[in-house]
Protein backbone atom coordinates (compact mmCIF):
# COMPACT_ATOMS: atom_id res chain seq x y z
CA UNK A 1 0.00 0.00 0.00
CA UNK A 2 0.81 2.88 -0.85
CA UNK A 3 0.82 5.74 1.70
CA UNK A 4 -1.57 9.02 1.97
CA UNK A 5 -3.84 7.83 -0.38
CA UNK A 6 -6.98 9.09 -0.84
CA UNK A 7 -9.60 7.87 -3.08
CA UNK A 8 -12.29 10.72 -4.10
CA UNK A 9 -15.76 9.75 -5.18
CA UNK A 10 -18.61 12.04 -5.64
CA UNK A 11 -22.38 10.88 -6.08
CA UNK A 12 -24.95 12.74 -6.78
CA UNK A 13 -28.53 10.33 -7.54
CA UNK A 14 -26.07 7.37 -8.38
CA UNK A 15 -26.22 5.36 -5.15
CA UNK A 16 -27.46 2.32 -7.75
CA UNK A 17 -23.77 2.59 -9.16
CA UNK A 18 -21.84 3.60 -5.54
CA UNK A 19 -23.43 0.55 -4.16
CA UNK A 20 -21.15 -1.58 -6.81
CA UNK A 21 -18.10 0.15 -7.04
CA UNK A 22 -17.76 0.88 -3.55
CA UNK A 23 -17.58 -3.04 -2.99
CA UNK A 24 -15.21 -3.65 -5.27
CA UNK A 25 -13.26 -0.47 -4.22
CA UNK A 26 -13.23 -2.05 -0.59
CA UNK A 27 -11.51 -5.20 -1.60
CA UNK A 28 -8.10 -2.62 -3.22
CA UNK A 29 -5.88 -2.68 -0.79
CA UNK A 30 -3.83 0.27 -1.83
CA UNK A 31 -5.49 3.32 -0.05
CA UNK A 32 -5.98 4.76 3.27
CA UNK A 33 -9.43 6.19 3.05
CA UNK A 34 -12.07 6.62 0.49
CA UNK A 35 -14.23 9.70 0.96
CA UNK A 36 -17.17 9.97 -0.38
CA UNK A 37 -19.38 13.15 -1.02
CA UNK A 38 -22.89 13.41 -1.04
CA UNK A 39 -23.87 15.64 -3.85
CA UNK A 40 -26.95 16.32 -2.09
CA UNK A 41 -28.82 13.56 -3.72
CA UNK A 42 -32.54 13.38 -2.92
CA UNK A 43 -32.35 10.29 -1.04
CA UNK A 44 -29.06 10.93 1.18
CA UNK A 45 -26.46 8.46 1.09
CA UNK A 46 -26.52 6.36 4.19
CA UNK A 47 -23.02 4.64 5.71
CA UNK A 48 -24.94 1.56 6.37
CA UNK A 49 -25.49 1.43 2.68
CA UNK A 50 -22.31 0.66 2.04
CA UNK A 51 -19.46 -2.02 2.44
CA UNK A 52 -18.21 -2.36 6.07
CA UNK A 53 -14.78 -0.56 5.26
CA UNK A 54 -12.94 1.49 8.14
CA UNK A 55 -11.60 3.16 4.97
CA UNK A 56 -14.73 4.79 4.11
CA UNK A 57 -15.91 8.04 5.06
CA UNK A 58 -19.09 9.89 3.88
CA UNK A 59 -19.66 13.57 3.55
CA UNK A 60 -22.89 15.61 2.04
CA UNK A 61 -22.99 18.90 0.81
CA UNK A 62 -27.01 19.92 0.85
CA UNK A 63 -29.39 22.46 -1.06
CA UNK A 64 -27.17 21.95 -4.04
CA UNK A 65 -29.60 21.81 -6.77
CA UNK A 66 -27.30 21.57 -9.66
CA UNK A 67 -24.73 18.98 -10.39
CA UNK A 68 -21.08 20.59 -10.47
CA UNK A 69 -18.84 18.24 -10.84
CA UNK A 70 -15.87 21.01 -10.30
CA UNK A 71 -16.94 22.67 -7.30
CA UNK A 72 -17.79 19.25 -5.94
CA UNK A 73 -14.71 17.77 -6.33
CA UNK A 74 -12.71 20.19 -5.01
CA UNK A 75 -14.48 20.07 -2.26
CA UNK A 76 -14.05 16.34 -2.02
CA UNK A 77 -10.61 16.99 -2.11
CA UNK A 78 -10.35 20.00 0.70
CA UNK A 79 -12.29 17.10 3.05
CA UNK A 80 -9.62 14.69 2.09
CA UNK A 81 -6.63 13.62 4.40
CA UNK A 82 -4.08 11.86 1.79
CA UNK A 83 -1.49 13.02 0.15
CA UNK A 84 -2.29 11.38 -3.12
CA UNK A 85 -5.58 11.68 -4.74
CA UNK A 86 -7.02 8.98 -7.04
CA UNK A 87 -10.39 10.69 -8.24
CA UNK A 88 -12.69 7.89 -9.23
CA UNK A 89 -16.62 8.58 -10.08
CA UNK A 90 -19.63 6.54 -8.40
CA UNK A 91 -19.48 4.22 -11.47
CA UNK A 92 -15.56 3.53 -11.27
CA UNK A 93 -13.33 1.49 -9.80
CA UNK A 94 -9.60 0.44 -9.90
CA UNK A 95 -8.51 -2.59 -11.31
CA UNK A 96 -5.37 -3.33 -12.82
CA UNK A 97 -3.98 -0.31 -10.76
CA UNK A 98 -0.69 -0.07 -8.50
CA UNK A 99 -0.31 2.90 -7.51
CA UNK A 100 3.49 2.65 -6.18
CA UNK A 101 4.59 1.34 -9.62
CA UNK A 102 3.31 4.79 -11.21
CA UNK A 103 5.40 7.12 -9.02
CA UNK A 104 8.50 5.20 -8.79
CA UNK A 105 10.09 8.42 -10.44
CA UNK A 106 8.90 10.83 -7.80
CA UNK A 107 5.27 12.82 -7.91
CA UNK A 108 5.82 14.86 -10.81
CA UNK A 109 3.70 12.98 -13.02
CA UNK A 110 0.26 13.40 -12.95
CA UNK A 111 -1.88 10.13 -14.06
CA UNK A 112 -5.39 9.99 -16.22
CA UNK A 113 -7.77 7.62 -17.02
CA UNK A 114 -7.39 6.45 -20.82
CA UNK A 115 -10.28 4.55 -22.81
CA UNK A 116 -14.52 4.59 -22.95
CA UNK A 117 -16.86 4.78 -21.08
CA UNK A 118 -15.79 7.81 -18.70
CA UNK A 119 -12.80 6.42 -17.89
CA UNK A 120 -10.97 9.59 -19.54
CA UNK A 121 -12.33 11.86 -16.60
CA UNK A 122 -10.39 9.88 -13.68
CA UNK A 123 -6.81 10.60 -12.28
CA UNK A 124 -4.65 9.95 -9.85
CA UNK A 125 -2.11 12.51 -8.77
CA UNK A 126 -0.24 14.20 -5.69
CA UNK A 127 -2.45 16.73 -3.79
CA UNK A 128 0.52 19.09 -4.34
CA UNK A 129 0.04 19.27 -8.46
CA UNK A 130 -3.78 19.53 -8.02
CA UNK A 131 -3.42 22.13 -5.72
CA UNK A 132 -0.99 24.37 -7.39
CA UNK A 133 -3.24 24.88 -10.46
CA UNK A 134 -6.33 25.34 -7.66
CA UNK A 135 -7.69 22.40 -8.76
CA UNK A 136 -10.82 22.47 -10.77
CA UNK A 137 -11.74 25.37 -12.58
CA UNK A 138 -15.13 26.13 -10.62
CA UNK A 139 -16.62 28.73 -13.47
CA UNK A 140 -17.38 25.57 -15.28
CA UNK A 141 -20.33 24.20 -14.86
CA UNK A 142 -22.73 21.14 -16.65
CA UNK A 143 -20.61 18.39 -18.23
CA UNK A 144 -17.67 18.32 -20.62
CA UNK A 145 -14.26 19.78 -21.00
CA UNK A 146 -13.56 19.78 -17.62
CA UNK A 147 -10.62 17.33 -17.39
CA UNK A 148 -8.97 18.72 -20.76
CA UNK A 149 -9.08 22.36 -18.70
CA UNK A 150 -7.38 20.86 -15.51
CA UNK A 151 -4.61 18.60 -18.13
CA UNK A 152 -4.01 21.81 -19.31
CA UNK A 153 -3.26 23.78 -16.52
CA UNK A 154 -1.13 21.02 -15.24
CA UNK A 155 1.40 21.17 -18.18
CA UNK A 156 1.42 25.16 -18.04
CA UNK A 157 3.64 24.42 -14.73
CA UNK A 158 5.04 21.48 -16.57
CA UNK A 159 3.84 18.65 -14.29
CA UNK A 160 3.80 15.65 -16.66
CA UNK A 161 0.71 14.34 -18.27
CA UNK A 162 0.61 10.69 -18.86
CA UNK A 163 -1.96 7.76 -19.13
CA UNK A 164 -3.04 4.85 -17.57
CA UNK A 165 -3.47 1.99 -19.65
CA UNK A 166 -7.05 1.05 -20.06
CA UNK A 167 -7.55 -2.08 -17.64
CA UNK A 168 -6.63 0.46 -14.39
CA UNK A 169 -9.90 1.57 -14.15
CA UNK A 170 -13.03 -0.64 -14.52
CA UNK A 171 -16.90 1.13 -14.97
CA UNK A 172 -20.06 0.60 -15.44
CA UNK A 173 -21.36 0.84 -18.81
CA UNK A 174 -24.35 3.31 -19.09
CA UNK A 175 -26.23 6.09 -21.76
CA UNK A 176 -25.14 9.59 -21.97
CA UNK A 177 -28.75 10.03 -21.19
CA UNK A 178 -28.41 8.86 -17.55
CA UNK A 179 -24.83 10.46 -16.73
CA UNK A 180 -26.41 13.92 -18.21
CA UNK A 181 -29.01 14.00 -16.05
CA UNK A 182 -28.04 12.72 -13.04
CA UNK A 183 -31.19 10.33 -12.80
CA UNK A 184 -31.41 7.68 -9.51
CA UNK A 185 -32.91 4.80 -12.27
CA UNK A 186 -30.55 1.59 -11.70
CA UNK A 187 -32.48 0.09 -15.12
CA UNK A 188 -33.15 3.42 -16.77
CA UNK A 189 -34.10 2.46 -20.77
CA UNK A 190 -33.25 5.42 -22.58
CA UNK A 191 -35.24 6.68 -25.73
CA UNK A 192 -33.25 7.78 -29.28
CA UNK A 193 -35.08 11.28 -27.95
CA UNK A 194 -33.71 11.68 -24.61
CA UNK A 195 -30.01 10.39 -25.88
CA UNK A 196 -30.01 13.00 -28.65
CA UNK A 197 -31.01 15.55 -26.01
CA UNK A 198 -28.13 14.35 -23.95
CA UNK A 199 -25.51 14.51 -26.41
CA UNK A 200 -26.83 18.19 -27.71
CA UNK A 201 -26.52 19.32 -23.95
CA UNK A 202 -23.04 17.84 -23.74
CA UNK A 203 -22.13 19.20 -26.74
CA UNK A 204 -23.38 22.96 -25.43
CA UNK A 205 -21.88 22.66 -22.26
CA UNK A 206 -18.48 21.51 -23.23
CA UNK A 207 -18.42 24.13 -25.64
CA UNK A 208 -19.16 26.80 -23.18
CA UNK A 209 -16.83 25.32 -20.79
CA UNK A 210 -14.68 25.85 -22.91
CA UNK A 211 -14.57 29.36 -23.48
CA UNK A 212 -15.28 29.86 -20.09
CA UNK A 213 -12.30 28.58 -19.17
CA UNK A 214 -10.35 30.86 -21.77
CA UNK A 215 -12.04 33.77 -20.57
CA UNK A 216 -11.63 33.57 -17.04
CA UNK A 217 -8.15 30.85 -16.43
CA UNK A 218 -8.37 29.09 -13.33
CA UNK A 219 -5.53 29.26 -11.31
CA UNK A 220 -4.50 28.82 -7.26
CA UNK A 221 -4.77 32.26 -6.20
CA UNK A 222 -8.15 32.38 -7.29
CA UNK A 223 -10.93 31.96 -4.90
CA UNK A 224 -13.42 28.77 -5.00
CA UNK A 225 -16.72 27.89 -2.93
CA UNK A 226 -16.64 28.24 0.43
CA UNK A 227 -18.49 25.87 2.71
CA UNK A 228 -19.49 25.96 6.39
CA UNK A 229 -20.23 23.44 8.77
CA UNK A 230 -23.45 22.14 9.68
CA UNK A 231 -23.08 19.11 11.37
CA UNK A 232 -21.32 16.24 11.97
CA UNK A 233 -20.96 15.06 8.27
CA UNK A 234 -23.16 17.90 6.66
CA UNK A 235 -21.93 20.78 4.94
CA UNK A 236 -23.67 24.22 2.96
CA UNK A 237 -21.88 26.74 0.70
CA UNK A 238 -21.49 29.79 1.76
CA UNK A 239 -23.91 32.24 0.20
CA UNK A 240 -21.89 34.58 -2.35
CA UNK A 241 -18.38 32.31 -2.77
CA UNK A 242 -19.56 30.52 -5.66
CA UNK A 243 -16.94 31.83 -8.52
CA UNK A 244 -19.08 33.83 -11.54
CA UNK A 245 -18.16 35.13 -14.54
CA UNK A 246 -19.32 38.58 -15.37
CA UNK A 247 -22.80 39.41 -16.61
CA UNK A 248 -21.36 40.33 -19.96
CA UNK A 249 -19.59 37.15 -20.41
CA UNK A 250 -22.24 35.07 -18.90
CA UNK A 251 -24.90 36.07 -21.34
CA UNK A 252 -22.42 35.79 -23.96
CA UNK A 253 -21.99 32.10 -23.16
CA UNK A 254 -26.18 31.75 -22.83
CA UNK A 255 -25.92 32.32 -26.47
CA UNK A 256 -23.38 30.28 -27.32
CA UNK A 257 -25.29 27.36 -25.37
CA UNK A 258 -28.30 28.24 -27.41
CA UNK A 259 -27.26 28.32 -30.53
CA UNK A 260 -24.97 24.54 -30.00
CA UNK A 261 -28.09 23.06 -28.31
CA UNK A 262 -30.88 23.70 -31.05
CA UNK A 263 -28.28 23.06 -33.55
CA UNK A 264 -26.79 19.86 -32.77
CA UNK A 265 -30.66 18.76 -30.90
CA UNK A 266 -32.68 19.22 -34.10
CA UNK A 267 -29.85 19.43 -36.33
CA UNK A 268 -31.14 22.88 -38.08
CA UNK A 269 -27.74 24.93 -39.17
CA UNK A 270 -26.32 27.43 -36.41
CA UNK A 271 -26.93 31.03 -38.24
CA UNK A 272 -30.89 29.57 -38.54
CA UNK A 273 -30.67 29.33 -34.90
CA UNK A 274 -29.60 33.00 -34.90
CA UNK A 275 -32.91 34.04 -36.65
CA UNK A 276 -35.24 32.47 -34.98
CA UNK A 277 -37.10 34.33 -32.20
CA UNK A 278 -35.65 33.69 -29.03
CA UNK A 279 -39.61 32.24 -27.75
CA UNK A 280 -39.48 29.54 -30.08
CA UNK A 281 -35.52 28.37 -28.94
CA UNK A 282 -35.40 29.66 -25.53
CA UNK A 283 -32.07 29.63 -24.13
CA UNK A 284 -31.52 26.86 -20.99
CA UNK A 285 -32.05 27.33 -17.48
CA UNK A 286 -29.90 26.70 -14.52
CA UNK A 287 -28.59 23.93 -17.31
CA UNK A 288 -31.70 22.60 -19.02
CA UNK A 289 -33.62 23.35 -21.90
CA UNK A 290 -37.20 23.55 -21.86
CA UNK A 291 -38.41 20.95 -24.84
CA UNK A 292 -42.04 21.90 -25.97
CA UNK A 293 -44.71 20.33 -28.09
CA UNK A 294 -43.67 21.58 -31.32
CA UNK A 295 -39.88 20.67 -30.63
CA UNK A 296 -40.75 17.10 -30.41
CA UNK A 297 -42.70 17.39 -33.56
CA UNK A 298 -40.28 18.66 -34.92
CA UNK A 299 -37.82 16.16 -33.67
CA UNK A 300 -39.76 12.80 -35.12
CA UNK A 301 -41.10 14.39 -38.54
CA UNK A 302 -38.96 17.06 -40.74
CA UNK A 303 -35.76 16.08 -38.78
CA UNK A 304 -35.99 12.38 -39.74
CA UNK A 305 -36.50 13.64 -43.20
CA UNK A 306 -33.92 15.59 -43.82
CA UNK A 307 -31.54 12.76 -42.11
CA UNK A 308 -32.73 10.44 -45.42
CA UNK A 309 -30.17 11.66 -47.94
CA UNK A 310 -27.47 11.36 -45.25
CA UNK A 311 -28.79 7.34 -44.15
CA UNK A 312 -28.22 6.80 -48.05
CA UNK A 313 -24.78 7.83 -48.01
CA UNK A 314 -23.73 6.11 -45.38
CA UNK A 315 -25.79 2.96 -46.25
CA UNK A 316 -23.42 3.63 -49.60
CA UNK A 317 -20.56 3.68 -48.24
CA UNK A 318 -20.83 0.68 -46.09
CA UNK A 319 -21.84 -1.30 -48.94
CA UNK A 320 -18.66 0.01 -51.00
CA UNK A 321 -16.42 -0.96 -47.93
CA UNK A 322 -17.95 -4.60 -48.04
CA UNK A 323 -17.49 -4.93 -51.74
CA UNK A 324 -13.87 -3.50 -51.95
CA UNK A 325 -13.01 -5.97 -48.60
Amino acid sequence: MIRGLSVLTVCMNRQHHLLTSAQKLASWPHHEEHLILDWNSRDPLRRNQLPNDSRIRVERVEREDRWNLCRAYNFAAQLAKGNLLLKLDADCWPEDLDPAALFEDGYETCWFGSGLDGRLGQFLMARESFEAVGGFNEVLVGYGFDDKDLKARLQSLNYSVQLMQETAVGVIPHSIHERVSRLQAPHLKSTALEISLSFALHRASAMSNRVAAAHMPWTAERSGSRYEYVSAGLWRCTPGTIPKLEDLAAKELEHLRRQVFWSRFLEIPDLHVKMLPVKLLPPDREGKFSIRFWHWVYWHTWRRLMRIPVDILVLFKGCLRRTCH
